[in-house]
């Protein structure tokens, strides 16, 4: 990974190889309709504030018919993107850029494959979300076909540090590194003054939960607050399931409008989980902790590297008598629920755990990689400096 005279430019060229059904343009769209919370998927178009110009990759639509059921088949069989990768080849050669950011595991197993077989990249940050926690169901066929793939990967970037410390005890990719996740805090932002209502029995303890991870466990929600007197539990999800409804218990999807009135509306945000190595949840807490909520979440997935007991009351995995507990810990102190959101909100900051901060690690990060010289002066973020390929 020796730098070269291309590499060391001022100007840090990015492609952003974003999953097959994502646009940047159609996404700009959303956002501007309030549908999103950040510009661009995750907060990419931070890093234009850090000198990098950006090409985001373009989505791949399915094919009509039979050829949509062989590219599904073929996305199952090989378990990443080949078809968006190879649609999208252009952007990843290293006339075209010096370094490749994927989101997910499907993206950069499919540049690995280029690479494999004599196609030339840029450099890459590889990074997984589901990759190592899923290692154990896979055969040893396919275990060796991932290592074999992420072999050369100059990065490979995750959201925990359970499952960058599994990635090198694994040996996958040329380095293993954390970068620590962010949410927009443009869509929420800190709210230092919000009030701890006084739960004096005049109304309902208001419970929020939200997500659509495969991870969550609903099961030990609503073991511990479904049919409750004095709760009242909304879900935002897609996945919450059916058989698990209760009086108490409303629970249907939820638009981005509908989840930031719901942060007003909730006394406390309760993020279940199984366990992980990827951070479940931590979207949900953080967006929680901007808008001054507090958290009770499943000590699980490496939530607590980002934030600590005093910041988020942890319970036990699939213990519903614990989570309980903990949740009417806060309801009756309002004096903890204070503190607890002004501990989270200040390492929340501290931190960086933005979008921005978030970009900001992939530039750093990118920089180290391939030696691209001196810092360069922040440009102004706006979308006519977004590049996606006609």
């Amino acid at each position: 990974m020796s730098s070269s005279p291309e590499a060391a430019r001022t100007e840090l060229r990015v492609t952003v190889l974003l999953p097959r059904h994502l646009d940047v343009a159609a996404w700009a769209q959303r956002h501007a309709r309030g549908e999103v919370p950040d510009a661009t998927p995750y907060g990419y178009h931070h890093a234009l504030q850090q000198g990098c110009r950006l090409s985001f990759s373009r989505a791949t639509p399915p094919w009509p018919g039979a050829l949509g059921l062989i590219d599904r088949v073929l996305r199952k069989v090989l378990g990443f993107e080949l078809r968006h990768v190879w649609a999208n080849r252009a952007l990843l050669h290293p006339e075209r850029a010096d370094v490749i950011w994927t989101h997910t595991e499907y993206e950069h197993l499919g540049v690995g494959l280029l690479r494999r077989v004599g196609i030339a990249t840029a450099p890459i940050v590889a990074q997984s979300i589901w990759l190592v926690d899923e290692w154990r169901r896979w055969s040893g066929l396919r275990r060796g076909l991932v290592r074999w793939l992420m072999r050369d990967a100059e990065a490979a970037t995750f959201h925990s540090p359970l499952n960058m410390v599994r990635a090198r005890e694994l040996d996958l990719g040329e380095r293993q590194v954390i970068v620590d996740f962010g949410i927009s805090l443009d869509s929420y932002p800190i709210a230092t003054e919000r009030p701890q209502a006084v739960l004096d029995g005049t109304r309902p303890l208001h419970v929020l939960a939200l997500g659509n991870d495969r991870h969550r466990d609903w099961e030990t929600l609503a073991q511990a607050l479904g049919g409750r007197p004095g709760v009242e539990l909304r879900v935002g999800s897609s996945h919450f399931p059916t058989r698990l409804a209760q009086s108490n218990i409303d629970a249907h999807p939820m638009t981005q409008a509908e989840v930031v009135a719901n942060y007003g509306w909730a006394d406390c945000v309760v993020v279940p989980l199984h366990e992980n190595l990827h951070a479940s949840g931590l979207t949900a807490v953080l967006e929680a902790t901007a808008r001054g909520v507090p958290v009770v979440a499943t000590r699980a997935g490496g939530l607590d590297h980002y934030f600590d007991d005093d910041g988020i009351a942890f319970c036990k995995p699939h213990d519903a008598a614990d989570l309980w507990r903990a949740v009417d810990a806060l309801a009756t102190q309002p004096g903890r629920r204070a503190a607890q959101v002004a501990n989270a909100q200040q390492r929340l900051l501290a931190r960086r755990f933005s979008s921005e901060g978030f970009a900001t690690r992939h530039v750093e990060l990118s920089r180290r990689l391939v030696g691209a010289g001196p810092e360069p002066a922040p440009v102004t973020a706006t979308p006519s400096s977004l590049h996606s390929p006609r």
